[in-house]
């Protein structure tokens, strides 16, 4: 079983290198060539809307999203706080004060609003971005990607928002990565879209305003696409990689506490995951990882205790540690 669906995910692997219809550059065009209006014009009929004022990145990221599927791709962008003009959209983000997809109504700032992703993710509430991404990621990574098996697919829309759409959810509603940071990290997608707003030195207008909107959405777009496009390539093959060492690994070892990968990819992550999803990969655990470096020469790594940890589930022996040729 287990080796069936390594090969299946590595079919899946190989399908997920093809480019989805929505390239990097195209996305860039679209977006480019996307009117972002402050005042509905008369006969308007189909826009996406979003509030007008100082812009955050979860709802510049929400209408990148949009912008990926055929159904919102051709329509501009209304930033705006209007009743009577929100009423009128296609589909509204961040703003109008209700959650009801079945009408495409994505807002998060009322009292009653208490959605998460999933029960995975209980203390951090979603963001317009999670909300859009929650409806329609599965759209937004094929349409980036091309076609995907359904494993893969899921496989890179979880991770997805797990490394990217969460950190949005989380900067919006207020979480911080942890308790009593440290020291604070100001170079992230959030704070890099907020310091596109205008300054309060700077002349503004409705028109300034949303010609930065603009500039905004191309350096979320870039960073979608870096990512979901980059677990479709690099991310999804590695996987399979790992889980198949993994299931051979009685055959480098009858304690299957070594495996040896075919050719060298980041194991870590993939071993860690693989191991929460199956039983039989946590029974015994990888103590020892062989794998061939780019220069050719064979090496021997032990695996971390836990995710992101030096402190390893059982070194090497004193005598061996560091010794090379």
């Amino acid at each position: 079983k287990t080796w069936v669906m390594g090969s299946i995910l590595g079919d899946m692997s190989k399908k997920a290198k093809g480019p989805g219809p929505v390239s990097p550059e195209s996305l860039k065009a679209q977006l480019e060539g996307t009117e972002v209006l402050a005042k509905r014009p008369d006969g308007l009929d189909a826009f996406v809307c979003t509030h007008h004022g100082t812009f955050h990145c979860d709802e510049v990221m929400a209408c990148v999203m949009l912008k990926c599927l055929d159904e919102f791709q051709s329509l501009p962008i209304l930033r705006t706080r209007d009743a009577a003009e929100i009423d009128k959209a296609t589909i509204v983000v961040d703003v109008g004060g209700t959650y009801e997809p079945e009408k495409q109504r994505f807002d998060h700032h009322q009292k009653t609003f208490t959605e998460t992703y999933s029960e995975a993710y209980s203390g951090i509430k979603l963001s317009s971005a999670g909300l859009v991404f929650k409806h329609f990621g599965g759209k937004v990574v094929e349409a980036l990607c091309g076609p995907l098996e359904e494993k893969a697919k899921a496989a890179i829309v979880a991770k997805t928002y797990d490394n990217l759409i969460r950190e949005l959810d989380a900067l919006d509603n207020g979480v911080q990565v942890a308790d009593e940071p440290r020291y604070r990290i100001v170079t992230h997608l959030g704070a890099r879209i907020g310091r596109l707003n205008p300054s309060w030195q700077e002349e503004n207008s409705p028109e300034v305003e949303n010609q930065r909107f603009k500039e905004a959405m191309l350096v979320a777009a870039k960073e979608l696409c870096d990512i979901v496009r980059g677990y479709a390539q690099h991310w999804l093959p590695a996987r399979s990689l790992v889980e198949e060492a993994l299931h051979k690994r009685k055959e480098v070892h009858p304690s299957c506490e070594i495996m040896t990968l075919e050719q060298f990819c980041p194991w870590q992550d993939h071993l860690f995951d693989l191991e929460e999803e199956e039983e039989e990969y946590r029974s015994p655990l990888v103590k020892y990882v062989i794998f061939q470096d780019s220069r050719g020469s064979w090496r021997v790594q032990a695996a971390p205790k836990t995710r992101g940890s030096f402190e390893l589930r059982q070194g090497l022996p004193s005598a061996w540690r560091g010794v090379r040729d």
